[in-house]
């Protein structure tokens, strides 16, 4: 969390957003294409056999990329961090923006290392906008790489052996710079999400303990302090906003031992296009249990609650919530659909 809390002021930034709005245009499979084409078009007017070999060699790694990155995807038919209808492994956009950086890269020495930098910004683009996991992007660009490569050697695409050595070494310090801190906070955030998500939304709560729709003039005897009410919907789906820092419910005491609570959320990801970076705490009568990162969309959390925190009367239950940029006091902190509270026994992770 510690990193985190050191990186998200810089995730939810209205100027990183607006530039990964642009960044991510350049692992576009038509964009790249266009930019082979063009390269390819210049070498023919000019009659430059190095720059019309590079293009079609770039042009040629563009789309064999692409296609062995959808190929892949239905082969590995791994998710997304978000929902989708499609595969996520590997990113097909990182895959083509490495497959032009490689190609070219090979082409013009002196270029390579601006050329991988965009490459790797259009891989943390796509890790931005959550549609892809760290590894998405890393097998990506270990396929992006070696087609464009390839595709270079095949061509003979590269300088002449009596081309001066390229001074531009010191650039490659660029690309790695970007590259590995990103890595690191995404790797991470992933790690934090996993920790209390579940990978699959259960068909339903499991028999036995409290379940408590929001939304439905039946939670209202649950809401304490902290909350919209019980008439908000997302959609179709009627929902509770949790506002501000802090939601408190009261809940019936369960029975003695250990147990679990599973929730349905939405995590306040306003703007849609950025990690919301929210941490929501959740603390059982006055005792904090657990610490989640919630992702973007709808998901469901469990978290254990154990038998020291649950008393037999009513229980307190609060949510704690702590992100970059929260707008005040009743500024909407996360959508609530429904929460279980079961003993620990049943239907758990």
């Amino acid at each position: 969390m510690d990193l985190i809390a050191l990186g998200c002021p810089l995730v939810r930034s209205d100027a990183l957003e607006r530039l990964m709005g642009v960044l991510v245009y350049l692992g576009h499979g038509v964009v790249d294409a266009l930019v082979a084409a063009l390269i390819l078009a210049l070498g023919g007017m000019t009659t430059d056999r190095r720059w019309r070999r590079a293009g079609l060699a770039a042009l040629l790694a563009v789309v064999i990329s692409g296609l062995l990155a959808n190929l892949f995807k239905l082969l590995f038919a791994l998710p997304r961090p978000t929902p989708s209808e499609s595969f996520g492994f590997p990113s097909g956009h990182t895959s083509t923006a490495f497959a032009l950086a490689g190609a070219l890269g090979r082409a013009f020495p002196a270029a390579a290392p601006f050329l991988y930098l965009l490459a790797v910004l259009a891989a943390v683009a796509r890790l931005y906008v959550r549609s892809h996991f760290v590894v998405d992007v890393i097998g990506g660009s270990l396929l992006g790489s070696s087609t464009g490569l390839i595709a270079a050697l095949f061509l003979r695409a590269d300088p002449s052996a009596l081309a001066p050595r390229p001074r531009t070494r010191w650039a490659w310090v660029l690309p790695v710079a970007v590259g590995i801190p990103a890595l690191a906070f995404f790797g991470v955030y992933e790690r934090d999400v996993s920790a209390h998500r579940l990978e699959r939304t259960p068909a339903a709560a499991p028999a036995g303990g409290l379940h408590i729709a929001f939304g439905t003039p039946a939670a209202r005897q649950f809401l304490l302090d902290g909350w919209s009410g019980d008439d908000g919907r997302w959609g179709d789906t009627p929902v509770a906003w949790a506002l501000g820092r802090e939601a408190t419910l009261r809940l019936p005491g369960p029975a003695p031992g250990n147990h679990r609570l599973r929730l349905r959320l939405r995590a306040d990801g306003r703007p849609a296009d950025r990690p919301p970076c929210q941490v929501m705490e959740v603390v059982v009568n006055g005792a904090p249990v657990a610490r989640l990162l919630l992702e973007k969309g709808w998901n469901t959390y469990e978290v254990n609650v154990p038998k020291e925190r649950v008393r037999p009367g009513p229980n307190e239950l609060r949510f704690r919530f702590a992100y970059a940029q929260l707008a005040g006091a009743g500024a909407p902190s996360a959508a609530f659909a429904s929460l279980a509270i079961f003993p620990a026994g049943d239907g758990g992770r």
